[in-house]
């Protein structure tokens, strides 16, 4: 079996994950979900989940099984924007959760087969790291909406000075969370939301430093006997 891990497809996926993340707050957004605004924003999701999805190599289906749970996503998604079925949006949510497991699954499978540390390894740990914030963002924000706003409290998911969508303010807030950061400008108010957080930050504690490690490790093998394991 091939281990070698690619660099062009994680490449593209580590772009557009940055392009969501770091690009979709700076887009103004109006209250309606159909705005030109909020559509781009949606857009840059939409191919992030895309290049995600081709990123899963194709392995005992692994591949296809991410694009059909990526398409049933997106359906309940877009169809939430425009207020075609009920409860979409959180079926959505549930679906963008269970997608983003198993990238985590299949990209950690293949970068445990990797023989060598090569710019593919970098950029495939980097994008676990960022998956991670993402599935626990979007968990946030389904507790939080299924709680009726009662879960978490700050001034940045207050309505009335709320400039974008939920789900970019609890991608923030997972990525604060995370790497223990912590500002508390955003704090869980149910039991169910405090233990997400310190499991977030526990698991994120743990991911750099077995991942530090195991580079180090890789990278202080000799190429010869990389190989021949």
């Amino acid at each position: 079996m091939n281990a070698q891990v690619s660099s062009q497809r994680y490449g593209r996926l580590l772009f557009s994950l940055l392009a969501y993340l770091f690009l979709s707050p700076f887009i103004p957004q109006s209250s309606s979900n159909t705005s030109l605004s909020s559509l781009l924003v949606h857009g840059l999701l939409t191919a992030m989940l895309f290049f995600a999805a081709l990123a899963v190599r194709k392995n005992n289906n692994q591949r296809s099984i991410a694009l059909s749970i990526m398409a049933g996503a997106l359906m309940l998604h877009w169809l939430g924007i425009f207020d075609v079925l009920p409860y979409t949006p959180n079926a959505a949510l549930v679906v963008f959760m269970v997608f983003y497991s198993l990238l985590i699954y299949a990209f950690t499978k293949q970068l445990l087969n990797a023989k060598h540390v090569n710019g593919g390894v970098i950029m495939s740990t980097l994008c676990i790291y960022l998956i991670i914030g993402l599935l626990w963002g979007t968990g946030y924000t389904l507790l939080h909406s299924l709680s009726d706003g009662k879960a978490f409290s700050g001034a940045l998911i207050d309505p009335e000075n709320l400039q974008t969508s939920t789900l970019h303010i609890f991608n923030y807030f997972s990525m604060v969370t995370l790497t223990t950061l912590g500002y508390g400008d955003i704090t869980p108010q149910m039991p169910e939301a405090a233990s997400l957080c310190q499991m977030e930050a526990i698991i994120g504690q743990f991911y750099t430093a077995v991942l530090v490690a195991w580079l180090v490790g890789m990278y202080g093998r000799p190429m010869g006997k990389q190989e021949q394991e």
